[in-house]
């Protein structure tokens, strides 16, 4: 499944707008998964190359929110569990690490 481009620019407003909400960085967010803000860049702009890399950082941003009780703008293409969706790898979501 691949978004459209008006879900992908949504998407990577969504995760911009969340970082903030949470006063995040990517270099914040980089060092909590031991990788660089540039890595972090790359998957908040979709550009990774593995679809669950953008479902393992929102679901950190979730989790954080949770955690200082911030209300997060929905994401609207990726919502619900990313288990659910068949061409996900369960196994990559579960290890919740990225390269």
């Amino acid at each position: 499944m691949s978004l459209s481009m008006a879900q992908k620019t949504a998407t990577i407003r969504e995760f911009k707008e969340n970082m903030r909400r949470l006063g995040l960085t990517v270099d914040q967010v980089g060092d909590a998964f031991g990788v660089s803000g540039h890595t972090i860049q790359k998957i908040i702009d979709l550009k990774s190359g593995r679809l669950e890399y953008p479902w393992i950082i929102r679901g950190y941003l979730i989790e954080r929110a949770r955690e200082q009780d911030v209300e997060l703008v929905p994401f609207t293409a990726l919502r619900g569990d990313p288990h659910d969706y068949w061409f996900l790898d369960d196994a990559v979501l579960d290890a919740k690490t990225v390269r």
